[in-house]
């Protein structure tokens, strides 16, 4: 599956934001929220690493452990490409391909996910919540970079990012 859609930020920001781990916890929430447990928190920038999380549903189901592999497949001045190539107890494979790259027009950004997923029987119930999920979270997106992406780039009061608490400050 892939989804796209063009921000009004220019390729330079949305390559810096992709990069910061507050873009996860933000752009998921209230849907997914994650709990870090392998390093304790997430790093401000992603590196080419494993990330071992929790993951509740609306913040009260819990569905499990999820490693986050993070990669930078081979990019260019002009298109960033950052991979989450994880899995976890409920999904064997959830390959995640995020594109930043110049939009229709200057100052604007073409941001793309496609994403693969396999979970055995549920592989269908999956993809279906992976369509859901990334419409919202391109949704997040939009609403960001509107924003100057100002909701994650300020201070938050309770400690660093990846605490499992929402980008508010409310658990």
């Amino acid at each position: 599956m892939t989804v796209t859609t063009e921000l009004p930020c220019t390729v330079e920001l949305a390559g810096d934001v992709v990069r910061s781990s507050r873009l996860l916890v933000h752009v998921y929430w209230p849907l997914l929220v994650f709990r870090p447990v392998d390093p304790p928190e997430l790093p401000v920038t992603w590196r080419v690493e494993d990330y071992l999380v929790t993951m509740r549903l609306l913040g009260l189901v819990p569905l499990g452990r999820q490693t986050i592999s993070i990669s930078f497949p081979t990019t260019t001045p002009d298109r960033l490409l950052l991979r989450d190539n994880g899995s976890g107890q409920l999904l064997r494979r959830w390959d995640h391909l995020i594109t930043i790259e110049p939009g229709s027009r200057p100052g604007r950004t073409r941001y793309t996910d496609r994403i693969d997923v396999e979970a055995g029987r549920f592989t269908v119930v999956a993809w279906a919540f992976a369509h859901m999920l990334y419409r919202w979270r391109q949704r997040r997106w939009r609403h960001l970079a509107a924003r100057d992406f100002a909701p994650i780039s300020a201070p938050r009061r309770d400690g660093p990012t990846g605490t499992g608490t929402s980008p508010t400050g409310r658990t």
